[in-house]
């Protein structure tokens, strides 16, 4: 793994970035400055030993990370509840009984988390109406489809071991970039020789290939979720439509850029889309349903929602006013219910940082795959005085807000911010991100490796400069790379 600062600069590459969907490029730093969110010119290169150490890190990363979340699950006592459907308000769970209230999920939420987390098992325990003879319940899988997710790892090149750093399981972006800015830069400076030239099968993986002659035809992470939710869903039609969902107040545009790309490869895939803001989405109360409202001003006009991806968090969601409606909506033991993707499970067993002690208390002490992960306890936890180098993380926050390093003691930097209010908070051992010479000083870089339908298929780059660069922000800087390049 290697920096190199004086790549080659494309002609034009702005507008063809922006062409290719980078319409967020132009980054606003706290003290008002403009700068460059892709960095065309320094790029890093890495050999293909250090690609497979990645990718073999992110698979045992992902296995670890699902046992955890049965454990999770196994500590709620809705999971073990007779009658669930008939006694889906009564409280059951509290935070010394419960790990999900202990977290701070609302309870009313808890049952769709299990639910959707066994999805597609063969001893699911979602029922049907009836089964063909009229007799009530029976056992019928239902199916919970989830496309993507990233680990954020920390990584020095051959010689060193990729640490977790955390995992954003149900919204990553910078999947544009990834996916197809990236690429496309390989492309066209074609600096590596290499058959793989860069680890990026993300597009690929979203939309399927077709067979050739050393592998075999892949559908596609698309056609193979909407596949087995038919399955379990068979009045759904051969191609439903497919829900986009992004919120409008985040005014850069990247959230709406990545939920676009990402309906651009279902549509690819073949499916009907629509892309939509999250206000559009409402609730019929006389049909008891999710529904798109086109125009707030005709709230008469509505479609029905089968099937919707929102990027928008579920711990935002679930404590939202009409929250229990999409969660009751979610219950519906006929399985007409609207399916989300990512399904709620995704933020509530993953994707917040709470995972980050349960992984290192499931599998600190296992010598080949706890050597992926850092120490980390709960704040409140005894434990976690012992650490005196941590880096304390909110259980409920993104692009490092709340974030405090502390180095022996003392605090190196730190990121104020709204999350973390609840005082939900772990404490990480200190693993500092590696430092590489930049033009402007001392970088940075954190290796967002991607996850497409569970499986390893990628990387970005993210780099922040100097000290303040040692907690990724939303302002980081977005560097591509290459394997084994010439220069």
């Amino acid at each position: 793994m290697r920096r190199i600062p004086y790549g080659p600069v494309r002609e034009g590459w702005k507008l063809t970035n922006y062409s290719l969907g980078l319409t967020y490029n132009d980054t606003e730093l706290p003290d008002g400055t403009m700068v460059s969110y892709w960095q065309e010119g320094p790029y890093y290169d890495f050999t293909a030993g250090e690609i497979e150490e990645l990718e073999t890190a992110t698979s045992v990363l992902q296995e670890m990370c699902l046992e955890a979340g049965d454990w999770m699950v196994g500590q709620c006592p809705r999971r073990t509840v007779e009658g669930r459907r008939e006694g889906y308000f009564a409280s059951v769970c509290n935070p010394s009984t419960c790990f999900l209230a202990k977290i701070g999920i609302p309870e009313f939420a808890h049952e769709q988390i299990i639910r959707t987390w066994f999805d597609g098992d063969a001893d699911t325990w979602t029922h049907a109406d009836k089964d063909p003879d009229g007799r009530l319940p029976m056992e019928t899988p239902d199916y919970s489809p989830s496309v993507y997710g990233r680990f954020d790892l920390w990584y020095n090149g051959a010689g060193s071991t990729p640490k977790l750093l955390e995992y954003n399981a149900q919204t990553p972006t910078s999947l544009v970039e990834s996916a197809v800015i990236q690429w496309h830069w390989a492309d066209q400076t074609n600096l590596t020789r290499h058959p793989w030239r860069q680890w990026n099968s993300i597009h690929d993986r979203l939309v399927g290939w077709e067979a050739a002659d050393d592998e075999a035809a892949d559908p596609g992470t698309w056609r193979r979720n909407i596949g087995k939710l038919r399955e379990a869903r068979p009045w759904l039609p051969e191609k439903p439509k497919i829900f986009f969902a992004y919120e409008t107040s985040e005014t850069s545009g990247e959230d709406r850029m990545n939920v676009a790309y990402l309906m651009s490869t279902a549509e690819e895939a073949g499916y009907p889309v629509e892309l939509i803001a999250m206000s559009q989405i409402g609730w019929d109360v006389a049909g008891d349903r999710v529904v798109f409202v086109p125009s707030p001003g005709d709230p008469e006009k509505f479609e029905p929602i089968d099937v919707i991806f929102m990027l928008y968090p579920w711990e935002w969601f679930w404590s939202e006013e009409g929250g229990k409606a999409f969660f009751r909506n979610m219950a519906d033991p006929a399985k007409r219910g609207t399916v989300w993707i990512e399904p709620p499970y995704k933020a509530a067993l993953l994707g917040n940082k709470a995972i980050l002690p349960v992984l290192w208390k499931l599998f600190g002490d296992d010598r080949e795959r706890g050597k992926y992960l850092l120490p980390a306890y709960f704040a409140s936890s005894s434990a976690a005085a012992s650490l005196t180098s941590y880096a304390k993380k909110p259980v409920w926050g993104r692009e490092g807000g709340s974030v405090t390093l502390v180095r022996d003691g003392v605090t190196i930097t730190e990121n104020p911010s709204e999350y973390g209010a609840d005082g939900l908070f772990v404490v990480q051992e200190l693993c500092e991100l590696p430092s590489f010479d930049g033009l402007e000083g001392t970088v940075h870089p954190v290796i967002g490796s991607w996850l497409i339908d569970g499986e390893p298929a990628g990387m970005g780059i993210r780099e922040g400069l100097g000290v303040d660069g040692l907690v990724t922000k939303d302002h980081c800087y977005f560097v591509p790379h290459t394997i084994e390049a010439d220069a």
